[in-house]
């Protein structure tokens, strides 16, 4: 019975209302009557709504991205996984080389000679015994091929760039950042350790110097008012005033201290104004 009347007092005072108000210099300003479970609700309420809201925040806005700690993670495991990509891929480049290399070599002591391969993609060369072609189809290819916008062979990726003849890309790897009018100028290539940098195309080099916030920074005028610029190399091999040629290495791209890859910030200007290099260059 007395276990009872405990359990009964209780509950009692959790139902039973109190009376809380809000003094000043004893005049009432505010009150109200909540009972303790009531109290309780609300808190568990307002915890409730606060959850969900920064759930929401956290699906549909950059909020993890100002986390201190978060963004550096997150970054770290970008460039770790673009690590392994280009170290995949320099493999399988290695992997083809050592193969050709053992076949060409067989192909050498049983006497013959090497057969050099080449592609060839130009669609009138390729078989078309597939699907016979009628008059209409065979003037319409004849018609698009002929067209500088279709053909497979041209040379370059857009024909804003026929000016820079033999444009290629600054080195070799995989883009991290792309271009952005209002924020980044150009795209930072990441590729291997130690990796050559070259010039898209032929030019006259009229700056090459060294600051310590950007490293060595190389900047050639091209045909047609292109001007291409690097920055972050680690070394130079070219000086101001220097003839170069397309694919001629003008220098090293800087080492990250942090992972096992080169950084390079390219930037390609036409006219005097910043450019998407991607629309100019196939990297």
């Amino acid at each position: 019975m007395k276990l009872f009347q405990k359990i009964n007092t209780w509950l009692g005072n959790i139902v039973r209302k109190r009376h809380i108000a809000i003094l000043d210099k004893e005049e009432e300003r505010w009150r109200a009557d909540l009972s303790p479970m009531t109290f309780g609700a609300i808190c568990v309420a307002i915890i409730t709504l606060i959850f969900g809201v920064l759930l929401l925040l956290v699906a549909y806005t950059p909020l993890l991205d100002i986390m201190p700690g978060y963004r550096t993670n997150a970054g770290r495991s970008r460039e770790m996984l673009i690590r392994s990509i280009v170290r995949i891929d320099s493999l399988e480049r290695k992997m083809n080389d050592m193969l050709t290399y053992n076949e060409n070599r067989i192909l050498v002591v049983s006497g013959k000679t090497p057969a050099i391969q080449s592609v060839k993609n130009d669609s009138l060369q390729r078989s078309k015994t597939t699907v016979a072609p009628s008059r209409e189809d065979s003037l319409l290819r004849q018609k698009m091929e002929n067209d500088e916008r279709y053909k497979l062979n041209k040379t370059q990726p857009n024909p804003s760039l026929q000016g820079i003849l033999n444009a290629v890309s600054p080195m070799y790897g995989l883009i991290s950042e792309r271009f952005n009018a209002k924020n980044s100028l150009g795209v930072r290539i990441n590729g291997a350790k130690g990796a050559q940098v070259s010039a898209i195309a032929d030019g006259v080099v009229i700056i090459s110097e060294w600051s310590p916030e950007s490293g060595h920074t190389i900047l050639i005028q091209h045909k047609n008012n292109f001007v291409s610029l690097y920055r972050n190399l680690s070394g130079v091999l070219v000086a101001k005033g220097a003839q170069v040629q397309g694919a001629q290495a003008i220098g090293y791209a800087s080492n990250d201290k942090e992972e096992e890859l080169s950084l390079l910030d390219f930037e390609l200007w036409r006219d005097g104004k910043a450019v998407n290099p991607e629309l100019y260059i196939l990297f």
